[in-house]
């Protein structure tokens, strides 16, 4: 193992360079494999732990709202937001297109499908979002 370090900079009071995600929480072996849809302007990693261990339901939101989370198999993808892009506006179209494919599980726990009108200028990335959560959960493209 080697040893690596890990730069965060904080500049004027506040984390810089992390970006802008969305993610994608997948039950591993399911046919409709996606139990939640989630974004964030934090580091994946930090948010996934988040929602594992905080005992606030609007943080902890895994934990709260998905009974079996300590016991399913349960991947999370994630995907940096084009800077040009609305974050809350690809989450939005990614969860709509994801029902529309037939992935949103049965259990799913996140927001419903049509919160916000599609916007054509993040078709392409969340186009690209879908195909990746498909091949991962290794389902029909």
């Amino acid at each position: 193992m080697e040893n690596e370090a890990i730069l965060l900079q904080v500049r004027d009071g506040d984390l810089v360079g992390v970006g802008s995600w969305v993610y994608v929480w997948l039950r591993a072996g399911a046919d409709r494999p996606v139990v939640y849809v989630g974004s964030t302007g934090v580091p994946p990693v930090v948010r996934t732990w988040l929602h594992l261990h905080d005992s606030d339901p609007d943080v902890g939101r895994l934990l709260a709202r998905y009974p079996d989370v300590a016991r399913d198999p349960l991947d999370v993808l994630a995907f940096p937001v084009p800077p040009r892009l609305d974050r809350a506006a690809v989450k939005a179209a990614l969860v709509d297109r994801l029902e529309s494919r037939g992935l949103l599980s049965e259990r799913y726990v996140g927001d419903p499908p049509g919160l916000l009108t599609a916007n054509g200028a993040v078709a392409p990335a969340v186009e690209w979002m879908v195909g990746q959560v498909a091949a991962h959960a290794d389902v029909g493209g």
